[in-house]
């Protein structure tokens, strides 16, 4: 698989990063969108990662167990890999970051990561860090790369008012993890060009919007429960959901229908292929963060294919309506009086 370097890194990591959210030991978190995934299952996935090709895995101190869980599996082949781990809300209650709570979240990591440096250390949510707060943040940051502890810093879910924020306190991250597939464009109208300004790469996650690019779903009511809190669809169609919203399921699944078209019409076999290849192709980004369940879906995930840009034109198209409607809205989840993403 394709290796690049972060930019303004000598970090380089494959297009595809495995999640590993819910590699949790078995554990669920009560969002009801996944099943726990016993350790067996998630030391089979990174196995089958290594052999295709992946060395990029991320994971959070906010994903229950996953840090542990994944140190372990790692273990005896930590240098073959890139770790990316994030701050923000340790244990499901930390809600404010400062320098202090930084240092100690990061030490906490290491210890379950079994390692002695992260890779990639990114700031969860930019709501999670007081502006009084930014520059030491930033500063504990700086000092923690100066030491080695960490190769490099990066952001999460940061609209531009927060990119800049971070710029004009002094910080350089190299990435910035958000949502974007081809379901879910709003990165593209702002973030993704502030990003390019400053040399900023773009970690898309949901690269198939929980499962509805794999074209399994043929309508709104296929889909489980657990993944019908996105904006989507509507407010009422699940109690999960708190965007309170009138959804676009309609427009979304006439997307996937013309998706699905242009699969049939250009002979790619299967649209989660299609859907990973054209984000791969995205101006800025430099990786796409994929969850898995099964080494079965690693190995589909990791066969990305060069699309022509005939084809990459027509699944712009094919979408345009749907990002339309959504706007630069970034954030999945949220309502309009409490966007998170800014």
């Amino acid at each position: 698989m394709e290796r690049v370097n972060l930019p303004g890194s000598d970090i380089s990591v494959s297009q595809i990063c495995v999640g590993a959210w819910q590699m949790n030991d078995g554990q669920m978190d009560g969002s009801k969108t996944w099943e726990g995934q016993p350790f067996e299952v998630s030391k089979e996935i990174v196995d089958k990662a290594f052999q295709c090709g992946i060395n990029f895995f991320d994971t959070a101190e906010a994903y229950l167990n996953s840090e542990n869980v994944l140190g372990r599996i790692m273990a005896g082949r930590r240098k073959d890999a890139v770790i990316a781990t994030k701050f923000g809300y340790r244990g499901g209650k930390k809600t404010y970051y400062t320098a202090r709570d930084v240092e100690e979240s990061l030490s906490n990591s290491l210890r379950n990561l079994q390692t002695d440096y992260i890779d990639l250390y990114q700031v969860h949510w930019p709501n999670i860090i007081p502006a009084s707060e930014l520059e030491g943040v930033v500063a504990e940051l700086k000092r923690q790369q100066a030491k080695g502890t960490i190769r490099g810093y990066s952001v999460c879910n940061f609209g531009v008012k927060s990119l800049q924020a971070m710029l004009d306190a002094g910080g350089k991250p190299l990435t910035n993890q958000v949502g974007y597939n081809l379901l879910w464009r709003g990165v593209e109208y702002e973030i993704i060009p502030k990003c390019a300004e400053n040399n900023i790469s773009i970690l898309p996650y949901s690269p198939l919007q929980q499962g509805l690019l794999s074209g399994r779903f043929k309508t709104a009511d296929d889909v489980p429960e657990g993944r019908r809190r996105t904006k989507h669809f509507k407010g009422t169609s699940t109690s999960l959901s708190r965007h309170g919203g009138d959804g676009a399921e309609k427009e979304t699944f006439q997307a996937i229908e013309r998706l699905r078209e242009i699969c049939r019409d250009t002979g790619i076999e299967d649209m989660t292929t299609m859907a990973l290849s054209w984000l791969c192709q995205q101006d800025r980004v430099s990786s796409v963060i994929t969850g898995a369940r099964t080494p079965q879906q690693v190995e589909a995930n990791s066969k990305i294919v060069k699309l022509s840009q005939d084809i990459v034109k027509q699944l712009d198209a094919g979408t345009d309506e749907l990002k339309a409607i959504f706007g630069g809205d970034a954030d999945l989840w949220a309502p309009p009086t409490n966007q998170r993403i800014v």
